[in-house]
């Protein structure tokens, strides 16, 4: 059973003082005053100190209170805690229930969730179209995944005709809203001509780029690929390598076997044996410990 009073909030703030600035715990108490008062927004603020301090049961009993005053944010954060199962049991309807509420009345990211559901057949039948509706309104209210998955869609004519300009579009879009699944995917484009774009390796160079800002593996990988081989840039070996190594810490095993050709090579480093005996070994040990 939950016990809700200022003293218990009190002591598990001071037990979970590591977590939080002097100025947040005041603020805390402060919004948990509020929020036993009925403040729907100061509600909202403690169901978030629930869950940074992994009380999530606590969490929902706050959302739950702020949903029944008509909070949307509280609804779609219900939907993410039945969707992950934090606090309640994992309940995928009870998620897109919440999503669904939220979404009907604007809240965008709920209905990219929403859409997602829809689109995977996750507590509720797969409908492409409605799935199609929900992206395309989370996508007019700036939310990058929905631009990004809309791409897809067009792309592959998924609960809509293919069209590849509307994809590319879309691809845009999200990328620029600082999407790096978007800007890979882009520089993808420009890199192989795709989707009725003419191929432009700097702009692919560029979108690769930014990406790796959000250190998006397979972009951090083209990049050491581009270098490498001198496409549309200065070959460079040792740019080539700094990209393969930061992707062979991500875990990309051809980064690391191109890591040991460098090596072999003396591609603008010297020729390192040792170095590429390592690399290659690590290459195969990973390969091994995959299957």
């Amino acid at each position: 059973m939950l016990v809700h009073n200022y003293e218990t909030f009190e002591k598990l703030l001071k037990d979970h003082s590591h977590l939080f600035h002097r100025d947040e715990i005041e603020a805390a108490l402060k919004f948990y005053v509020l929020a036993l008062s009925g403040d729907v927004h100061a509600m909202l603020e403690i169901a978030t100190v629930y869950r940074h301090m992994e009380h999530y049961s606590d969490s929902v009993h706050w959302l739950t209170e702020a949903d029944h005053l008509g909070h949307l944010q509280a609804a779609y954060e219900l939907g993410n805690s039945y969707f992950e199962g934090l606090g309640v049991e994992e309940d995928y309807k009870m998620a897109f229930e919440y999503y669904k509420k939220a979404a009907e009345k604007g809240h965008a990211d709920a209905a990219n969730n929403l859409a997602d559901m829809y689109l995977n057949g996750e507590g509720v039948s797969m409908n492409e179209k409605e799935a199609l509706h929900w992206f395309t309104f989370a996508a007019s209210k700036e939310v990058v995944e929905a631009m990004y998955t809309l791409g897809i869609m067009y792309e592959q004519g998924i609960g809509v005709k293919v069209d590849k300009e509307t994809a590319f579009q879309y691809y845009f879009k999200s990328a620029e809203g600082g999407y790096e699944e978007a800007q890979y995917r882009v520089g993808s484009v420009f890199l192989d001509g795709l989707l009725g774009q003419e191929r432009n390796v700097p702009e692919a160079l560029h979108w690769f780029e930014r990406a790796a800002k959000s250190h998006h593996i397979d972009s951090i990988y083209n990049l050491g690929f581009l270098y490498e081989n001198g496409l549309g840039v200065l070959r460079n070996g040792k740019k080539a390598l700094y990209y393969y190594k930061r992707a062979a810490l991500l875990g990309d095993y051809q980064a690391k076997l191109n890591i040991a050709t460098i090596y072999e090579l003396g591609l603008d480093v010297p020729k390192d044996k040792k170095e590429a005996s390592k690399w290659r070994k690590a290459a195969m040990h990973q390969m091994d410990t995959s299957e």
